[in-house]
């Protein structure tokens, strides 16, 4: 069995995105036209190290899984907000990165719960 470790979504998005689609079992044809591609788009897709966000954000709207929440570099999604100048700003912001924090763990831990299987 194919298992799929978070530090290979760091080294290779496409062969974690193809992982993924392995453990969960689902049909490539079916993958693909759900998330708006063509079969070989995908064949592509899983060669390419450096896969976008936006095409994994498809294919993980399909296999019901979060593939940014994985994101090395979350500064990415949030490069245009400003810092907060506020006390409440600081609370709001605090509570976000909290929040992503949470998600991220429960990821993780759902990763290795798997894979103990």
């Amino acid at each position: 069995m194919f298992k799929v470790k978070n530090g290979d979504f760091k080294k290779h998005r496409g062969e974690y995105l193809n992982g993924i689609v392995r453990k969960k079992g689902i049909k490539i044809t079916i993958l693909v036209r759900a998330a708006g591609f063509d079969r070989s788009s995908y064949y592509n897709h899983i060669k390419d190290p450096t896969l976008p966000d936006s095409v994994l954000d498809k294919y993980g709207k399909v296999l019901d899984y979060d593939f940014l929440a994985l994101n090395d570099n979350p500064s990415d999604k949030h490069e245009n907000e400003p810092e907060p100048t506020d006390f409440e700003g600081m609370k709001r912001s605090r509570d976000m990165w909290r929040d992503k924090y949470f998600a991220i763990k429960e990821v993780h831990l759902q990763s290795i719960k798997n894979n103990n299987k």
